[in-house]
């Protein structure tokens, strides 16, 4: 095998199992001995830890999450374009921030059941919009991020619905990403992180159809 080739694969498995850290679960077995996904909602997620041991543990697996989503991505800048060409460190990069994400959604060290994902996701955006060898200004590199925060935020103070407001988010991803200027390579991988938001979601969307999704209270 290509020793370059080699050094992408383990890269790429080495993003997967990094995101994989399932932050909610470890949280709640070292405050509670026993599995989050025996309460709420069953996920391994910060707001389900929020429901369940209040919104400072909430707060700290999502500030976890997401930088197990940037961590990644900002390890692979500072190794990789220095040694090839940056068409190929935006491919290899797009790769990895799927990995990244699919590594929280499914993960291997508890059985594939793993959070939603936008903690992750909100991670991954912000490392490849703040990337140096983007050639983006400041403003563009930031554009993204308040657009989707913006949506999110928006859509939650309306309906006080967190699955709704991530769902709205998610879209907003490979929107802001395409009219930003961003590769071909990043606003496929924005999709992806998007179309991965409404896999894990789906439980979520029917609910929503059906009007029957709680709201978090005030």
């Amino acid at each position: 095998m290509n020793i370059n080739l080699f050094y992408k694969i383990v890269f790429i498995i080495a993003a997967y199992l990094f995101g994989a850290f399932p932050t909610a679960y470890v949280i709640h077995r070292i405050k509670k001995g026993d599995d989050i996904r025996k309460y709420g909602s069953g996920n391994v997620g910060g707001t389900n830890i929020t429901r369940t041991l209040g919104a400072g543990y909430g707060i700290l697996t999502i500030v976890v999450d997401v930088i197990k989503g940037f961590t990644p991505v900002l390890v692979l800048y500072f190794i990789y374009p220095q040694i090839y060409p940056q068409d190929k460190a935006l491919m290899l990069l797009s790769i990895v921030s799927v990995a990244v994400i699919l590594g929280h959604d499914f993960p291997v060290y508890i059985k594939f059941k793993g959070g939603k994902g936008v903690a992750a996701s909100l991670g991954v955006v912000i490392g490849v919009s703040m990337l140096p060898f983007m050639d983006n200004p400041i403003w563009l590199k930031i554009l993204p991020f308040v657009i989707i925060l913006g949506t999110w935020a928006v859509v939650f103070a309306v309906f006080r619905i967190v699955s709704l407001a991530s769902l709205s988010a998610a879209v907003a991803v490979p929107i802001s990403f395409y009219f930003t200027g961003h590769t071909w390579p990043i606003v496929i991988a924005a999709f992806l992180w998007c179309a991965l938001t409404f896999i894990t979601h789906r439980e979520n969307i029917k609910r929503l159809v059906k009007k029957e999704e709680k709201k978090l209270k005030r």
